[in-house]
């Protein structure tokens, strides 16, 4: 009996032993828990260089059991003294089987992160990138787990600088919340690109830009560099953190602070051309045109051999108002790299060397035509037509290209003559016709768009027979462009003209429709190269466009539209057609922000600035007592 009492009396304690144990860990400040756990970690890390297999072995296999918990002590592993923990660490790191998810992420999310450590550099890159432009800050969270936790330092800082060039919410407690969920991701981590997110967070607490902090923090990281002391930074990276900067601090209305920045760390950008057109697109996209013409100061033998370099300079002197310079230096970059003048040394040029050159104008021309410089861009376009064979690949993609946008400044007679030459001339020729077709020129669209202008001439002349004459023309040449069916639907006729046009656009847009639902039914038997999202986003937009602007269901246009977007968020047209739903369902402020937005991406697009004029003429009849 006393045995059996000493026994019961043994397990009482025992029993309340483990209670006060298991309640003493329940209690303890969340500090000490993080402590406990990080001391643990340290202890598996040294049992990494163990003389014994067996201990070594079980504290690999714990430290990959913890995962992502483990992570930050395992980086500064790397620089242990002992060579067995830094191997070990290492190869923990580059293995962590671990989910980058969370049941909170969204879908897209979840999906883009799935099997994220089993993919190459290239592929984990592809996935930050597609992250970060999910709408709404969707990804924002990601985002700040990926600057802390992805194991190549360049991809955590191209996580970082993602969330950082995301547009910032009007909302300020939603900033306020951004900061909480960035400082309590990151925690303590000590990385290049977590100390950039604790300065972002503090801007977004402020509503500011942080002047000092960034520059103590880029002074640092440039001292870092100068010494060649960090494994963490490197010029590209310190100069993309500048970047980012410069035109955070231009947003927010710090244009000195970011100028500043840019020359401060001038620098920085290697004195090569490719580089140097690159920080030319990027001050000239952000506004700093004064920079541009800093960098051809201290680079000028370059800038005057370079086309893009030359028309990157003129462009900056042209918007500070020094406009005989800029055509000067345009008029040098159109003839940097000329089209031989007479027969004798066009025949010396092999059709190779003909199609290089013509592919370099061309280029040219595209990029200032983003830029809206309407007339340099043509003068390139010209050049091509003038040192090329009518009959050529290249001089029919030029006319189309030129046309196309002519069309859009409304010069229809110009654009007219660009065309007429080719069409003639395949219309009489058959086997040039046939050459053409094969290497993929549009010939049937710009007959269509021969017609097309040809009836805008007739229009703005008051003829509108020939008006509704080359229009039917046109649209029957080319069904697919739904431009022509709108245009044809604003011009006036009689009964049968109207039942006509209002017969075909209910024939588009039924069709429209039945694509969409037949490719959405089809989508899973497609081949594996066919791109779905971009193909449903097309035809969704298309639907949507040809409705708003004519008859039909504008609430589901408006929806085909919204779908679109979420199929492809960043496209400035499909945008612009979301904004055009609005206005016509009478939703003017709904229309004005989604009409600045598409700006915002191509602030030089005549169409475009038309619809936003438009709008802002509804909205300002709306105002009137009599509206």
């Amino acid at each position: 009996c006393v045995v059996q009492g000493s026994v019961r009396r043994c397990r009482v304690f025992l029993a309340l032993t483990c209670l006060l144990s298991f309640t003493h860990a329940m209690i303890q400040p969340a500090w000490c828990q993080r402590a406990t756990a990080s001391d643990d970690v340290s202890a598996l890390i040294e049992q990494l260089g163990d003389e014994s297999f067996a201990i070594r072995a079980r504290a690999k296999e714990k430290l990959q059991q913890m995962g992502l918990e483990a992570f930050d002590e395992l980086q500064s592993a790397q620089f242990h003294p002992d060579s067995e923990v830094v191997s070990a660490a290492r190869f923990l790191i580059n293995s962590l089987m671990v989910s980058w998810s969370k049941e909170s992420d969204p879908a897209e999310v979840r999906a883009s992160l799935h099997e994220y450590g089993a993919q190459d550099t290239d592929d984990r890159g592809s996935r930050i990138a597609r992250i970060a432009k999910l709408p709404n800050r969707q990804g924002a969270q990601a985002l700040v787990r990926l600057t802390r936790y992805e194991p190549d330092l360049a991809l955590s800082r191209k996580a970082s600088l993602a969330l950082m060039q995301q547009p910032l919410d009007s909302d300020q407690t939603k900033c306020r919340q951004l900061a909480e969920m960035i400082l309590d991701v990151l925690k303590d981590s000590d990385r290049q690109a977590a100390q950039w997110l604790r300065v972002y967070a503090k801007d977004l607490q402020t509503q500011s830009y942080s002047v000092q902090p960034w520059r103590a923090l880029l002074k640092k990281q440039r001292r870092e560099i100068d010494a060649t002391a960090s494994q963490q930074a490197s010029r590209a990276s310190v100069l993309a953190l500048v970047r980012t900067c410069a035109q955070r601090a231009r947003t927010l209305g710090r244009r000195d602070e970011a100028i500043a920045l840019a020359v401060d760390n001038i620098d920085l950008i290697p004195p090569t051309t490719r580089d140097l057109v690159e920080a030319c697109n990027w001050a000239t996209d952000i506004k700093l045109h004064d920079f541009v013409l800093r960098l051809r100061h201290q680079n000028k033998r370059m800038f005057d051999t370079d086309e893009r370099l030359l028309y990157g300079a003129a462009e900056a002197m042209l918007v500070g108002g020094e406009k005989e310079e800029a055509q000067a230096l345009a008029a040098k970059a159109l003839a940097n790299r000329p089209f031989p003048k007479n027969d004798d040394e066009k025949k010396k040029l092999s059709q190779n060397e003909s199609d290089t050159l013509a592919a370099l104008h061309l280029s040219l021309a595209e990029e200032l035509l983003a830029r809206g410089l309407f007339d340099w861009a043509e003068a390139e376009y010209r050049c091509i037509l003038d040192g090329v064979e009518l009959t050529s690949v290249a001089g029919a993609n030029t006319r189309h290209s030129l046309a196309d946008m002519l069309g859009e400044l409304l010069r229809n007679q110009d654009a007219i003559d660009v065309l007429r030459p080719i069409v003639d001339r395949t219309r009489k020729d058959g086997v040039l016709r046939d050459m053409l077709n094969q290497n993929r020129v549009a010939l049937q669209y710009m007959e269509s768009q021969l017609e097309y202008h040809q009836a805008m001439v007739a229009k703005n002349n008051g003829d509108d027979e020939k008006t509704r004459q080359k229009l039917m023309l046109s649209y029957q040449m080319y069904r697919s462009n739904v431009d022509v069916l709108i245009e044809m639907y604003r011009t006036d006729g009689d009964s049968d003209w109207k039942h006509t046009v209002d017969r075909l656009v209910a024939t588009q847009s039924n069709t429209s429709k039945a694509r969409i639902k037949n490719l959405e039914n089809q989508a899973p038997m497609l081949p594996q190269g066919f791109d779905t999202t971009r193909e449903l986003s097309r035809l969704l937009n298309e639907y949507a466009w040809l409705v708003s602007n004519t008859t039909g269901d504008y609430e589901q246009a408006l929806q085909a539209s919204q779908k679109s977007l979420e199929l492809t968020p960043d496209d400035a047209a499909k945008i612009d057609t979301c904004a055009r739903c609005f206005y016509t369902l009478g939703r003017l402020d709904e229309a004005l922000k989604m009409q600045q937005r598409a700006l915002e991406l191509m602030p030089h697009s005549p169409p475009m600035v038309r619809q936003m004029e438009m709008i802002h003429s509804a909205i300002e009849q709306k105002k009137q007592p009599d509206a």
